[in-house]
């Protein structure tokens, strides 16, 4: 099997040039979904622009210079997706989404780039009463705080994944779009309205938009806040 993509048909979430190449790196099954996530390949040639072919961005990776989440990664085809934080030569970037829905690399402070947030997509109860979590990139974390929900967002150490924060989706907190048309726009929730059936729950914005709830991603409350800088992206 070809683990290959014409470039023409890259996920439009992959902000590369569609026609410099016939051919686009085709992430590997990793933590994020396929059409949801970027190849180191392409983050250092094209995103970054650090090698002009293929087999100089596998030496950078080989030589052991780039990490994903604090940790070294050597595959060209790893899936690199929302939240993500990547180092290469003690420089950090961390991956966001654009206006258009696309996702971008925003420059990241060395201070903040110890951190990382994840979306509680999954809540059980594991053997020996503990709360088993499903996060947003694939993680599955153990914890004894029966408070967190689906659709929080914990602040976590990488790479060790200790949760620091918890960021409740509640009224007054602040929320980062995802998706929709209000895709990356910060807004403070007023309401979450739950809809009957299979409708999806709607959450609405004191600045006068709703979305649905699978495209509100927690950044913010009373206790925490998480900036995102529009003016630090990469163009």
């Amino acid at each position: 099997m070809i683990n290959r993509t014409k470039r023409l048909m890259v996920s439009r979430q992959v902000k590369i040039p569609r026609k410099t190449f016939f051919w686009g790196p085709t992430p590997n099954p990793g933590m994020h979904p396929k059409d949801q996530s970027v190849t180191l390949l392409s983050i250092i040639r094209d995103y970054l622009g650090l090698s002009d072919k293929e087999r100089e961005a596998a030496r950078i990776l080989a030589n052991g210079l780039v990490k994903v989440d604090g940790k070294v990664v050597r595959q060209k085809k790893f899936a690199v997706g929302f939240m993500d934080v990547v180092e290469i030569n003690n420089e950090f970037f961390r991956m966001i989404y654009n206006d258009q829905g696309a996702l971008v690399l925003m420059r990241e402070d060395k201070e903040r780039s110890g951190i990382k947030l994840l979306k509680v997509k999954t809540k059980v109860v594991a053997p020996g009463n503990k709360i088993q979590i499903g996060t947003h990139d694939g993680r599955t974390i153990m914890t004894d705080d029966k408070s967190i929900k689906v659709g929080d967002v914990l602040v976590v150490s990488i790479p060790d994944i200790q949760i620091k924060e918890i960021i409740k989706m509640q009224p007054g907190n602040k929320a980062y779009l995802t998706a929709g048309s209000h895709v990356n726009q910060i807004g403070t929730i007023s309401k979450i309205e739950v809809k009957e059936g299979s409708s999806a729950n709607l959450v609405h914005f004191q600045e006068g938009f709703s979305t649905i709830k699978d495209h509100v991603f927690m950044v913010g409350s009373s206790k925490f806040s998480f900036a995102i800088s529009p003016e630090e992206v990469i163009p």
